[in-house]
């Protein structure tokens, strides 16, 4: 089964568009890390919690080692967080794909050959896998980029095209 790591503002935004149920229900193995879960609210978290109990979500612990390697890591790109550090730290361990919105992080990952995916890879899954229908993808990506994170930055043009795709 493929790893998927998910950063911190991926998960976030799946909270606030309260989508965890179908993200969920995706065939992947999905990871996070401790560093990425204590960056999120209280209420964030307990929106996780249930998928972390049932081992949906498995939260990697970051021991000393792992540490010292995401500092380096951060060193040597110092406009990435500690989180984003984590979290593609996590993702080359594990051989994963990471899941992430953070510009400089895609690119720092691409530039590593890590394989990188965002918020339209997400919903075309939903999509594809029929969990989601074409409708609620479209109110749901509109829901994302006018009210839940207009500052997101989703390329338009790419919008665009699965709205006409998905309300076939």
């Amino acid at each position: 089964m493929k790893i998927i790591v998910n950063d911190a503002n991926i998960l976030i935004d799946l909270v606030d568009l309260k989508i965890l149920p179908y993200f969920f229900q995706l065939e992947f193995e999905f990871h996070t890390t401790t560093v990425i879960l204590d960056e999120l609210f209280e209420e964030q978290r307990e929106a996780l919690f249930p998928y972390i109990e049932t081992g949906s979500l498995i939260v990697d612990d970051i021991s000393d080692q792992d540490l010292i390697e995401i500092l380096m890591i951060r060193a040597t790109k110092p406009n990435l967080s500690e989180q984003d550090c984590s979290a593609f730290y996590q993702a080359q361990k594990e051989n994963a794909a990471l899941i992430t919105s953070d510009n400089t992080l895609r690119k720092f990952a691409q530039a590593n050959n890590l394989e990188v995916h965002g918020h339209l890879w997400v919903f075309d899954n939903l999509v594809s896998n029929e969990i989601l229908t074409g409708i609620t993808a479209i109110k749901k990506l509109e829901e994302l980029c006018n009210v839940i994170n207009p500052k997101l930055g989703l390329p338009k043009n790419e919008c665009q095209k699965r709205i006409k795709l998905w309300s076939k």
